[in-house]
């Protein structure tokens, strides 16, 4: 019994040092196969943020390996949901045991965005302040909520849209993995449909380019994975590129 019918998808991804920082904090990965795709943007003294960020993608995909495999029994009972958040949460216990044992990369922590697409649906699970976004019959939408003070600013009404794309504080998160014993994840799930496109990406893209830029670049190449995401890096570089920008695009065909 077939554990995870992954849809028809084209994927592709673009990481970028940006044009201040001096190396890549970002980690990116898809696997075609198993519909799994997954983005951190690490954070750290020593370059230990590329370390957390690294840790973090490989331990969700060595944690859901045994679920994605297709000889698993009893597929019906699978919850992936439950999956999906256990793999985070398991990613997160890693990265806080590495700490402990490597001094030298105590205080370090990551953000991730990933969703997982199987059967019909797609399952997104994120911590932090990157995002995922869907792109659907012309419209652009935000699945994930920003875990940031300026978002909690927003919600509780003592900030408006507008005064957080000037705030300072734009770049203070409220939950990152690493950070602590216990994570919080958001994680849900949603149908899919044909002609969908999802838009995962780091701070150093939204932080950049505005939600209307991103839909702009997905209208005009919607067609071109490769190219869209391209646009996209040069734009947040040609805006500043203050921070490295990650991108991957996934189309449902």
């Amino acid at each position: 019994m077939i554990v995870n019918k992954t849809p028809k998808l084209d994927i592709y991804g673009l990481t970028d040092d940006g044009l201040v920082r001096d190396h890549n904090e970002d980690y990116i990965s898809w696997e075609l196969e198993t519909g799994l795709v997954i983005l951190a943007d690490g954070m750290g003294g020593h370059n230990a943020g590329e370390v957390a960020s690294e840790l973090a993608v490989t331990s969700i995909s060595d944690a859901l390996e045994e679920v994605l495999t297709p000889e698993i029994k009893d597929a019906c009972d699978m919850d992936f949901k439950e999956a999906v958040h256990e793999a985070v949460v398991f990613a997160n216990d890693e990265i806080n045991l590495h700490a402990k044992t490597h001094p030298e990369c105590s205080g370090m922590g990551t953000t991730i965005v990933m969703t997982l697409f199987h059967d019909d649906t797609v399952i997104f699970a994120s911590v932090g302040d990157s995002r995922i976004y869907r792109f659907r019959k012309g419209e652009l939408k935000q699945v994930t909520t920003d875990h940031s003070l300026v978002q909690e600013m927003i919600d509780n009404g003592y900030m408006s849209e507008e005064e957080a794309l000037n705030s300072s504080n734009r770049n203070l998160i409220t939950r990152a993995l690493g950070i602590a014993e216990e994570v919080q994840v958001d994680v849900s799930q949603t149908d899919i449909e044909k002609d969908d496109i999802y838009l995962l990406c780091s701070d150093g893209l939204s932080d950049m380019i505005s939600d209307e830029e991103i839909f702009s670049a997905l209208v005009k190449s919607r067609k071109d994975l490769k190219k869209a995401s391209e646009n996209l890096v040069s734009l947040a570089k040609e805006y500043g590129g203050h921070d490295n920008v990650s991108v991957i695009l996934v189309a449902c065909k």
